[in-house]
């Protein structure tokens, strides 16, 4: 893989200066986390071959032929986040609903098929919620990063003027900006570029990231059982996206240092749909089996940057005055496919009082697609070197889920979870660090694996009234890359070192779920 290189190619550099969006973005948008009510996360969110929950019909629709009685449920979070790289530590405390849900039970009154059953759930997939700090000393600057990246540009084509054309409308944006900031210049009045002389002084770097938002999940589920052996389930998925995001990169040197300030917001909504069935060949084993299509997203994102600057040591040209330099706010629409996924669960029931579980899930990151909607613009596919570069670098990644329950009183239980969830990325672009970053954000993170121990307890009040409450630990450490290293063809050498940070990420959420049974 030699995406990326000493000599930037001319057709990436034109593909970055149109779209906003790339790999990062893609990914961004396919994961999940461990959602649910309280009594599936308190278990690992191992339901798939159990059913009776409201987030056991989000993983197998077939969850929904267990039910023997209406139910409606809420779930509600509180939860604080923390990032810590370095000596540097942020925090996000945010409290929400998590699930809303409802099961209708109709019993049909026939041997063959008893029932047919009817729900809707509302459930989070996902929290963008948190801040991120660091401070460090990379062993390049963002400054040779985009001088790399300019290569083969003509500087006419960057220049900002009342009389000029709006460059940001037809070139890479970090080139547009920085050259506009004095941070780099021609060679010769050629179309290479050297970065501003800073004397070989080493940067102090910074990174300050706010993210906000979700993607939110609204399934509608029929499902029956068959003979009271074998449920089936299928469910159609409408999901919404909300992100924004806004990034400051800084580089400080003896005598001056500037600021790269990025603001992003994308909406989108998204349809797909899941299968399912759930297999009790004796009463103490269920088999579950179902399968998530893709979700196919529209989305439209609108994006703006800056470069304020105070370079004044370093700059000679006498045209020079430090200040700002900024796009206008522009305005995208894309689409994109994220991948499916096949889930494989066991379960067993002993005695009416032990409960164990295991789910297996697997993805395929490597078929997330970005394309231009339908219609949108008269030619050309936009999106291939963006779709290749996903083929590559990432790769099938897997989830495992485990729980138990055990019952101490008819009333009161008590349960213990662990989860797992595989990084998506090919070994070798994980170690390169040289994702194809899009737009002028040049900071993105490489995941590590994610892991959640939960516990809860579950309280019957009555027939009709129940309490569940639990408590996840989550935690994964990240890469945190202030921009992508640079490779000489093959890899054959380190050109621009970016030092990425270990960035440390954990959190502890505490889940109450109030349900009525009728």
């Amino acid at each position: 893989m030699n995406k990326i290189t000493y000599l930037v190619t001319t057709l990436l550099v034109i593909s970055s200066s149109l779209f906003a969006q790339g790999e990062v973005d893609a990914l961004r948008f396919s994961r999940e986390s461990l959602f649910g009510t309280a009594r599936a996360m308190s278990m690992g969110g191992a339901f798939g071959a159990l059913g009776g929950d409201q987030s056991a019909l989000a993983i197998n629709p077939a969850g929904i032929g267990v039910y023997r009685s209406s139910e409606v449920v809420g779930t509600f979070n509180l939860s604080r986040n923390q990032s810590v790289a370095g000596n540097q530590t942020a925090n996000k405390s945010r409290f929400d609903m998590d699930n809303l849900g409802f099961v209708g039970y109709f019993p049909l009154r026939n041997d063959v098929m008893p029932l047919v059953n009817f729900g809707f759930s509302y459930n989070k997939l996902q929290s963008f919620d948190r801040n991120v700090s660091a401070i460090g000393s990379p062993n390049s600057t963002l400054i040779d990063y985009i001088a790399d990246r300019s290569a083969g540009i003509d500087p006419a084509k960057l220049r900002m003027g009342k009389d000029l054309p709006d460059p940001f409308n037809t070139q890479p944006w970090l080139p547009v900006l920085a050259f506009n900031s004095y941070l780099i210049s021609p060679v010769d009045g050629g179309d290479s570029y050297d970065p501003v002389n800073t004397r070989g002084e080493r940067a102090i770097n910074e990174i300050r990231m706010k993210e906000r938002g979700h993607i939110d999940n609204y399934d509608f589920t029929v499902g029956t059982t068959l003979g009271n052996v074998l449920n089936l389930g299928f469910a159609l998925s409408i999901k919404d996206i909300s992100y924004s995001l806004t990034s400051d990169y800084l580089e400080d040197f003896n005598e001056g240092g500037y600021t790269l300030t990025n603001w992003l917001t994308t909406s989108g909504a998204g349809v797909s749909a899941k299968i399912g069935a759930i297999y009790r060949p004796v009463n103490e084993l269920r088999l579950g089996l179902a399968y998530h299509t893709p979700t196919l997203y529209a989305m439209t994102e609108t994006y703006e940057a800056q470069i304020a600057d105070e370079m004044d040591a370093y700059i000679d040209d006498p045209n020079y005055e430090s200040g700002e330099t900024y796009s206008a706010r522009f305005t995208n629409d894309y689409d994109l496919k994220t991948p499916g996924k096949l889930v494989a669960s066991i379960a067993t029931v002993l005695g009416g009082r032990f409960i164990g579980s295991l789910d297996y899930e697997l993805t395929d990151y490597s078929n997330m697609k970005l394309k231009v909607p339908s219609g949108a613009y008269e030619e050309g596919d936009w999106y291939a070197i963006d779709n290749e570069y996903i083929a590559m670098d990432f790769r099938p990644a897997s989830t495992l889920r485990a729980g138990m329950e055990y019952r101490f009183t008819q009333q009161f239980s008590g349960r213990l979870g662990y989860a797992w969830m595989q990084n998506p990325y090919d070994a070798g672009f994980r170690e390169s660090g040289d994702a194809a970053i899009a737009g002028s954000n040049t900071i993105y993170r490489m995941e590590g694996d994610t892991r959640y121990l939960t516990g809860g307890l579950g309280y019957r009040f009555n027939r009709n009234f129940f309490l569940d409450v639990a408590l996840v630990y989550e935690s994964r450490t990240d890469d945190l890359y202030p921009f992508p290293n640079l490779y000489t063809l093959n890899r054959q050498e380190l050109v621009i070192d970016a030092s990425p940070f270990e960035l440390k990420n954990s959190s502890v959420k505490g889940l109450i779920t109030l349900g009525y049974k009728f």
